[in-house]
């Protein structure tokens, strides 16, 4: 079930990327422009342009790029041989530190995307946005996968399935509205949340 390889990004677009996550974070995806992200990058809106046609073609890569993240780390830890508790366990512990490694593209997609998907106009926009939206059932379907399986051995009590995977989704992605790294923060910090977060999702389940 993992997720085949993207192409490798080149340098520079990746440098974009990551300077407009930061940007659309600070300021506001609604009120950032080019610009702002031109003058974080140190570069001209010129270099910017040669990689995203439109302010709308770059936020929807920063969210499809958040998307990517995930789903090249997450899939690979899923065992066939392993239960549905240790699996999820091992997709949690996974999925924390990597979000917030990528704070910013995370916090970029909880700010703005479904009012500026509503927004986007152009065709290259919207295939953007799609893409995201095929990423995201991906990855929901993965957890999805592995619930189910609980409730069918028995591992996790049966319930509502759409309700209890989106409780968990929602869960595990809550640091992204509250975590900021410290100076003195423990190295330790982002597993021990990362530990107590499974532990909660798998209480819930059981």
């Amino acid at each position: 079930m993992s997720k085949p390889p993207e192409p490798k990004l080149s340098t520079s677009k990746a440098q974009i990327l990551d300077a407009a996550a930061e940007v659309f974070m600070t300021l506001g995806a609604e009120a950032a422009s080019i610009d702002d992200v031109a003058r974080h990058l140190g570069a001209t809106k010129g270099r910017i342009y040669h990689h995203f046609p439109s302010k709308g073609a770059l936020l929807a890569e920063v969210c499809l790029r958040a998307a990517d993240f995930v789903l090249q780390k997450v899939p690979p830890v899923v065992a066939a041989n392993a239960s549905p508790a240790d699996n999820l366990r091992c997709m949690i512990l996974t999925h924390v530190p990597e979000v917030l490694r990528t704070l910013p593209y995370h916090k970029v997609i909880i700010q703005s995307y479904v009012g500026v998907q509503q927004k986007s106009t152009t065709a290259h926009e919207r295939a953007l946005f799609a893409q995201i939206q095929v990423e995201r059932k991906s990855y929901e379907a993965l957890f999805r996968q592995v619930l189910q399986t609980g409730m069918n051995d028995g591992s996790f009590r049966q319930q509502n399935i759409s309700i209890a995977l989106q409780s968990v989704l929602l869960l595990i992605n809550a640091p992204v509205f509250w975590y900021r790294p410290r100076d003195n923060e423990p190295d330790s910090f982002v597993m021990d949340l990362s530990a107590q977060l499974a532990d909660m999702a798998l209480a819930s389940l059981r």
